[in-house]
């Protein structure tokens, strides 16, 4: 009888949170190592496909499309109530098979893709549904399996409708907390700690965890709900096809969302550094105000008499938002301290408060669509399964779409201001289409006038433009372009020196003649040691005036590789400076990843030439890896020369310990040089593919003293590099250890230390 009274009033015997706190735990969990998988194989698929945006957008695609597929099945999989906890353990389990499985995919595509790169379609949009289709069947199984955790979990979590929402909603929101964590420890401790590897075995070893436990807790009395009886199931079966409101809204939703995190991260990253760490930050604060969206829905949705009447209002609100994000970070940047962080605490902090108060009041209302939608869908505890996989999906699928259109299509084609603008106007049709739920006569009409016209307003008064950050506001802005990988600017001093930019933070080069002479030294400095550099790669483009060094020698053949397109195009703003080289019909300009290129390529090069490159911006560690270097010697003709540029400004004393070490063991006859000619000191290491092209590039050296570029000096050979560095640890693929070294330096670093540094090399040059 009390069972029977308890059925009637929604409530059962095992409906006490306490009886339910250990799944939460485990869907806590999930969603950590679900992250980690994500920034996990985002960095193992980039060192097979390469940097690039389009590559890196390929693998994302592949990711949440398995995750959609896996929503919509998982629904179908979890209309047995009393299987559901069982199936949601299996789940967990096959994504740790899958896991394992895709580092043989892996491998397998470090064997192939080199072929594949260089047949016909090598190139173009061809390559990246091709990038795309081989991702997606090596992500395919964990990633199915990973959509179907949350309708599995949602219905073995409610038994009957009083629970929909609040229970629903709230592992939900702790499945983003437990995500929230998975980014936070990818992206600061767990790649250096453990390695690539050995995470990916962590990871795993916690889904089978989570995975035995569930299959264990499904046996317990009463945790699996009886199914539901002929009279439910034909009612489920009524409303099987769904509100087209409810889709509408959780697509539109879900192409925003997607879409404004890549809005967002852009806006905000041409005030921050780039590293591993300001994107595990920025990401960490979307997700977790996502997270206390549907934790504050999950509070009252289930008493909610007029759910529509709250997204409309919500949703509205979140468009004016949207809206005026770009004037909100300008303000936040008037507000912000400009002096030096005195810790890299301090330092991540700023991008913390500069992301919650610019991104995080909309992404907190844009949260609460998804569990809301799940409520009005869901009348019946039986149906919740199969509405959260539908509209998951459906979610998912357009959050894809928003990703992409944003990347590629929205900040190109209509800048970062415009893209707020019309995300805005997304979420303002989102309201309308809630309002239009809400009431069915002139009032509905009414509603949305009033929430277009808010937005017209706001639109005229252009609170949505995004205005070029300028290093100096004497400086005259020449070029500014929004292109798909990078924010690409130049400007002009009142003298009239030129300097390149990138997001608005990084200076690449300049036209001054102390800058002029550095860059040219790039490549005069190598090409002067080798006895004939007929063929030449340039790893890194920039203004184009290291390039520009191949005017002086008799060059054959040159291959430049360049990651950002919008900087190619910026070369011809220092077409005096670079001497027009990239028409020289000798050269061919190739927008691509440079590490990535020389691994599939079947060139070889009497002469490669690595850039300055940005030690801490996240992923550029790569190209001081032992796998970099071995692939640069497999490419290198007998006698052939390798230089590698390092910034020692931007360097502290290990890391460079660090880079040499690794450089060293692939290289065996190195040598180190420095450059301090009215720029701050800059070190290059050269290595030859042999022990007679060493010979002869000492010979040269020294007879050839005369002709080597001002500024530039011998430091020492491998003779007293290797004592140096025989402490030192190693940088690899798998034990990135620059990209976050760098990432924590970089922020306190200070002159003094740079002074350390090159007394250090000194005192090698003088033993």
């Amino acid at each position: 009888m009390t069972n029977t009274i308890r059925q009637e009033q929604g409530t059962s015997p095992d409906s006490g949170d306490g009886a339910v706190a250990p799944l939460y735990v485990l869907f806590f969990l999930s969603g950590m190592t679900g992250l980690v998988y994500e920034v996990m194989w985002m960095r193992s698929f980039s060192l097979v496909f390469g940097s690039t945006t389009r590559a890196a957008a390929a693998v994302l695609a592949a990711f949440f499309g398995g995750m959609a597929l896996g929503n919509l099945l998982g629904g179908r999989w979890a209309r047995q109530r009393s299987a559901a906890l069982w199936r949601y353990g299996l789940a967990e389990i096959v994504i740790a098979i899958g896991a394992l499985s895709v580092g043989v995919w892996l491998w397998l595509y470090h064997a192939v893709y080199p072929a594949l790169y260089q047949s016909p379609i090598g190139s173009g949009g061809a390559m990246t549904i091709l990038r795309m289709l081989l991702a997606f069947a090596a992500l395919a199984l964990p990633c199915i399996a990973m959509g179907a955790t949350l309708p599995l979990m949602s219905q073995a979590l409610v038994a009957h409708a009083g629970h929909i929402g609040r229970r629903a909603s709230g592992v939900y929101a702790l499945n983003t907390i437990g995500a929230t964590l998975g980014v936070l420890l990818a992206g600061f401790l767990l790649p250096v700690w453990l390695g690539t590897r050995h995470t990916i075995y962590a990871a795993v070893a916690t889904n089978v965890l989570i995975g035995v436990a569930a299959m264990w807790l499904s046996r317990r009395p009463g945790a699996g709900a009886a199914d539901p009886g002929p009279e439910e199931q034909t009612a489920v079966a009524a409303v099987r096809r769904g509100d087209p409101f409810i889709i509408g809204a959780v697509v539109l939703s879900g192409f925003g969302t997607l879409a404004l995190e890549v809005l967002f991260t852009r806006l905000i990253m041409s005030e921050t550094d780039c590293s591993v760490f300001s994107f595990a930050v920025m990401l960490a604060t979307f997700l977790v105000f996502l997270a206390l969206g549907a934790l504050v829905v999950s509070i009252w949705v289930d008493r909610m008499r007029r759910p529509w009447l709250f997204l409309a209002w919500t949703q509205a609100i979140a468009a004016v938002l949207i809206m005026v994000s770009p004037r909100v970070f300008l303000m936040s940047l008037v507000l912000a301290d400009a002096a030096k962080p005195a810790s890299v605490g301090l330092a991540l902090w700023r991008i913390v408060g500069k992301s919650v108060l610019v991104m995080g009041p909309a992404v907190f209302l844009i949260g609460m669509t998804l569990p809301t939608a799940w409520r009005i869908a869901s009348r019946r505890a039986a149906e919740l399964g199969q509405r959260v996989g539908r509209l998951t999906g459906y979610n998912t699928l357009a959050a894809v779409v928003g990703s992409v259109a944003a990347g590629f299509v929205i900040i190109p084609g209509l800048g970062l201001g415009q893209g707020f603008a019309l995300l805005g106007g997304t979420y303002a049709l989102l309201s309308m289409l809630a309002w239009s739920r809400v009431y069915d006569d002139h009032r509905r009409a009414n509603a949305c006038l009033i929430v277009g016209l808010a937005l017209g307003l706001l639109y005229v008064m252009k609170l949505w433009v995004v205005v070029p950050m300028q290093p100096n506001p004497e400086d005259r802005l020449l070029r500014y372009h929004e292109g798909e990988g990078a924010t690409v600017a130049v400007f002009e001093k009142p003298g009239g020196d030129r300097y390149l930019t990138v997001n608005s933070h990084y200076i690449l080069g300049g036209s001054s003649p102390a800058a002029i002479a550095l860059q040219r030294c790039q490549g005069q400095l190598p090409l002067t040691l080798h006895p004939n550099p007929e063929q030449v790669a340039f790893i890194g483009v920039a203004t184009g005036i290291s390039v520009s060094s191949i005017t002086e020698f008799p060059v054959r053949r040159v291959v430049a590789l360049e990651l950002i397109p919008g900087v190619v195009d910026a070369t011809a703003d220092f077409a005096t400076a670079n001497r027009r080289v990239l028409h020289d019909p000798r050269v061919q300009t190739l927008v691509a990843d440079g590490r990535n290129h020389l691994f599939v390529t079947a060139e070889r090069f009497d002469v490669v030439v690595g850039d300055l490159f940005i030690p801490w911006e996240a992923g550029t560690g790569y190209l001081y890896t032992t796998e970099h270097f071995e692939s640069v010697a497999c490419h290198l003709k007998p006698g052939g020369i390798f230089a590698q540029w390092l910034p020692a400004y931007q360097l502290g004393l290990e890391e460079v310990r660090i880079i040499t070490a690794t450089f060293v063991d692939v290289f065996p006859q190195s040598t180190l040089w420095l450059y301090t000619h009215g720029q701050a000191p800059v070190v290059a290491l050269l290595g030859c593919a042999d022990e007679a092209g060493a010979e002869t590039m000492r010979q040269r050296a020294r007879q050839h003293a005369s002709r080597l570029p001002a500024g530039v000096s011998f430091v020492c050979g491998v003779d007293r590099l290797r004592p140096w560095v025989s402490t030192a640890q190693r940088n690899s693929d798998e034990y990135p250890r620059i990209e976050f070294m760098a990432a924590a330096s970089h922020f306190v670093r200070s002159a003094e230390e740079v002074d350390v540094l090159v007394a250090a090399l000194r005192s090698l040059q003088t033993r």
